[in-house]
């Protein structure tokens, strides 16, 4: 009888495959909450995170240039195509049908949107394996208690162990911070925090090992 055996998964491997869609708000609740919380545990993923904001901020900026330059392109590629067009002289009749296919194929025009199809056609299967692979996600995944949940708390937060009840709830109260889910198995607390003035006095409490703001996914 053949033996199936489970291959462990890597952890960083799929927080680091959700982190631009966490970057730009993309994700639903539950792959939010799984991210923030892996963040909140682990310095070489946050670390990742602050990079890929900077590249989504970069992004955004060169946007309009790059529309540009594709324009630019294009128009050269155009030129091209028109000029070998008018320059290619047929010294015979090909009887080659697949020499035709090829040579039609690699003319600039054809060329660029050959290139094109197949850039689609590989956005298309790495966003289905993507859905595919988390919609397969086992339910230990879900580690904090609902979408709702994790939905209206917009900062993960981990205490000092030794933290009493009472400087949990101080610390809440001196950053006008309300609790909304929580602890989650790594001792990680969602928090609703006003703005970003509360969030800072939030981090300054001695307390206070770690507060990141989750990034928001739109409501589905």
């Amino acid at each position: 009888m053949t033996q199936i055996l489970p291959f462990p998964t890597d952890r960083h491997a799929e927080v680091h495959l959700l982190l631009p869609w966490y970057v730009t708000g993309q994700l639903d609740a539950l792959e939010t909450a799984f991210v923030a919380e892996h963040l909140a545990e682990c310095g070489a993923c946050r670390a990742d995170l602050v990079q890929e904001r900077h590249l989504a901020d970069a992004v955004a900026r060169d946007t309009g240039e790059t529309g540009d330059s594709w324009a630019a392109m294009a128009a050269r590629l155009d030129a091209t195509s028109s000029v070998s067009v008018a320059t290619d002289v047929p010294r015979r009749r090909t009887r080659d049908p697949l020499r035709a296919v090829r040579r039609a194929v690699m003319r600039p025009r054809t060329l660029r949107w050959v290139v094109a199809a197949q850039f689609v056609a590989v956005l298309a299967l790495g966003a289905q394996t993507l859905t595919q692979r988390y919609d397969a996600r086992p339910g230990a995944y879900h580690v904090l208690g609902d979408a709702g949940a994790a939905r209206s708390g917009n900062v993960l937060a981990m205490f000092r162990p030794e933290t009493s009840e009472a400087a949990f709830r101080g610390a809440l109260q001196a950053s006008g911070a309300r609790l909304v889910d929580g602890p989650t198995a790594s001792g990680a607390y969602v928090l609703a925090v006003p703005g970003n003035a509360a969030l800072a006095r939030l981090r300054r409490d001695a307390d206070v090992t770690m507060a990141e703001p989750i990034e928001q996914a739109p409501a589905k």
